[in-house]
């Protein structure tokens, strides 16, 4: 049963693998038609057909697929299902592209490719494609040179302190909730808090607090220290890292759900070079959204302002670019 459950994630993988099959179909289709190499008798020869990208490898009544066929097919996976062609073979593949052969054979001897509907889909599908090709190509050919990674670096040092930290929490029980749910009160999960810190600070080892004070689902003491950069956490727990010095412990902070004690252990600063590649993402897109903004402006955009109204409260994101949807 379990290798059946393999075997359908592989075929279907919600979704994922029958789009990049319906991606390649019109690839497969027009294929040019296929000739046999002749009077090839040397082994050589031979080596050189199975290798051919002109191979064919898969027919459907008088449809061919190519090797060259179901390797773009294959290249176009995502990195999983591409792992889990390479350790389960192309079979699964192969049935997948036969079967959407077939469909598509069927489809058209009803006449079904003719349909406005259909017809519509195909248009849009194309304009997706194409968006999306041009979207790629402008987001390559965007250069960012190492000059404007160090201006953005120097000017924006602070935003990439880290801080080692050690996090304790404690979770509330909800003023209305029942005498059995799970948590404590306010003022005793700052006490609990406060018996934590206390332990940690005489030099008990940190697992063996751990080990004494956790309560599933109630008090949570991490050993383990984690890096966090400034502003990835909530504003007051952000605070607390960035502030405080070495060694020291926050205030209980008090959040919705649970009170949580910070200890900050170390803090540091990335040299521009551990963080260049992310600066340099992050300046190609901010160049891009430049573009996509310049391109919009200089075109001759018009909406009907009663058919596209933007609902009560909600922002506006026409200046924001994204990629195109996938189709």
């Amino acid at each position: 049963m379990e290798n059946v459950r393999r075997k359908t994630a592989l075929m279907i993988s919600n979704g994922l693998l029958a789009a990049a099959l319906s991606a390649a179909f019109c690839l497969a289709q027009t294929s040019p038609p296929q000739t046999s190499a002749s009077g090839a008798s040397s082994q050589s020869a031979a080596s050189a057909e199975a290798s051919s990208p002109d191979k064919v490898v898969l027919k459907v009544g008088e449809d061919k697929v190519t090797k060259a066929d179901v390797d773009y097919l294959i290249g176009s996976l995502s990195p999983q299902l591409q792992q889990a062609v390479a350790s389960r073979g192309r079979k699964p593949v192969g049935d997948e592209y036969a079967l959407m052969l077939l469909l598509s054979q069927k489809a058209k001897s009803e006449h079904l490719d003719t349909s406005p509907d259909f017809q519509r889909k195909l248009a849009l599908q194309k304009l997706q494609m194409l968006a999306q090709d041009e979207y790629r190509k402008m987001a390559e050919d965007i250069q960012v040179s190492p000059e404007e990674v160090n201006a953005y670096y120097n000017a924006h040092k602070s935003d990439f302190d880290e801080a080692q930290v050690r996090e304790v929490v404690v979770r509330k029980k909800p003023a209305d909730s029942t005498s059995d749910a799970p948590g404590l009160s306010a003022d005793e999960a700052k006490a609990r808090l406060a018996e934590i810190q206390k332990a940690i600070e005489s030099g008990t080892d940190i697992k063996e607090v751990a080990k004494k004070f956790d309560v599933p689902n109630v008090v949570m003491v991490y050993p383990d220290p984690q890096t966090v950069r400034r502003g990835e956490m909530i504003p007051a727990l952000d605070k607390a890292a960035f502030e405080l010095k070495d060694n020291q412990f926050s205030q209980p902070v008090d959040t919705p759900q649970a009170m949580v004690l910070l200890q900050v252990l170390s803090h540091q600063q990335p040299d521009a070079k551990t963080v260049s590649g992310q600066i340099e993402n992050q300046l190609r897109q901010e160049k891009l959204q430049t573009a996509v903004n310049d391109m919009k402006a200089k075109a001759n955009i018009w909406m009907d302002p009663d058919y596209f109204k933007s609902a009560e409260g909600s922002a506006d994101t026409s200046a924001t670019p994204k990629a195109p949807a996938n189709p």
